[in-house]
């Protein structure tokens, strides 16, 4: 087990309610709560730290389905798979994406410029020199 260190941030008192509530709710202390999120949030956003192969999903809810299939369009060398479901009047859409991190990146924030509510899962581990989070 790796050493740990404290530090104190500041969050939203909104946010803050629910963490504590879920925390509750899950019976885990806070701590624990807390940094399997940033565990979660670090392995889900260093592809675009280290330049690898990967694959994993992307999740979105859209509204425009013909935006979204435009940028399908310009991605399609890296988009492997693409379904669309509806759901309580929202489009639900997965995109399973294959090929380099930085192009795999570069879809995710145009994504994000268009649209809420996405979200990249990687499904291939990548591992981080620790010289790249030294700032």
């Amino acid at each position: 087990m790796s050493r740990k260190r404290r530090f104190g941030i500041s969050i939203p008192e909104d946010v803050a309610i629910s963490l504590d509530f879920l925390a509750e709710r899950l019976n885990i202390d806070r701590s624990k709560l807390v940094c399997e999120a940033i565990k979660t949030y670090i392995r889900d956003h260093v592809h675009y730290l280290t330049p690898h192969e990967g694959y994993g999903v992307i999740t979105l809810i859209s509204g425009n389905s013909i935006q979204l299939l435009k940028v399908i369009e310009e991605y399609k060398d890296i988009i492997r798979e693409y379904t669309h479901i509806h759901i309580d009047e929202k489009c639900i859409n997965a995109l399973v994406v294959s090929g380099p991190s930085t192009k795999i990146a570069e879809l995710h924030r145009r994504l994000l410029d268009i649209y809420y509510n996405v979200r990249f899962i990687p499904l291939r581990d990548c591992r981080i020199d620790e010289e790249l989070l030294r700032f």
